[in-house]
């Protein structure tokens, strides 16, 4: 992981990102989504990969929900509608914590899709 020499907010495509994943219903995503103006980026998972580390002030109110994989996953595809990857949202403590872009292929992501081309399922 690559960290940026200082917290920097979210970046236009990756709030879009996140409050389109958060747009599912499960316990605990309205205070996840009450968090994402607070959410700033920490670093990120490599020089050229879109997943990054987040973090949410520790006095904002945490989410009742457990650690790990938010229970809703984002199907991505490419422009073709072939399937490409999967967007994942990482908690711990109640707080976001990580925004994963795993892929399916060879070929490895250096941005964020369109949400566009994002299908939230809850599990």
């Amino acid at each position: 992981m690559t960290d940026f020499p200082a917290a920097r907010p979210l970046s236009p495509l990756e709030r879009r990102i996140l409050t389109h994943l958060l747009t599912a219903e499960f316990p605990g995503a309205q205070e996840l989504r009450n968090q994402l103006p607070e959410t700033r980026v920490m670093g990120q998972w490599g020089d050229e990969s879109p997943s990054v580390d987040l973090e949410v002030p520790a006095g904002f109110p945490a989410a009742a929900i457990q650690d790990g994989i938010i229970p809703a996953t984002g199907t991505v595809t490419d422009d073709s509608g072939q399937l490409f990857g999967e967007l994942l949202v990482w908690v711990s403590g109640g707080r976001l914590s990580a925004l994963e872009f795993t892929w399916y292929g060879d070929t490895a992501p250096t941005e964020l899709p369109d949400p566009v081309l994002v299908t939230v399922t809850v599990q």
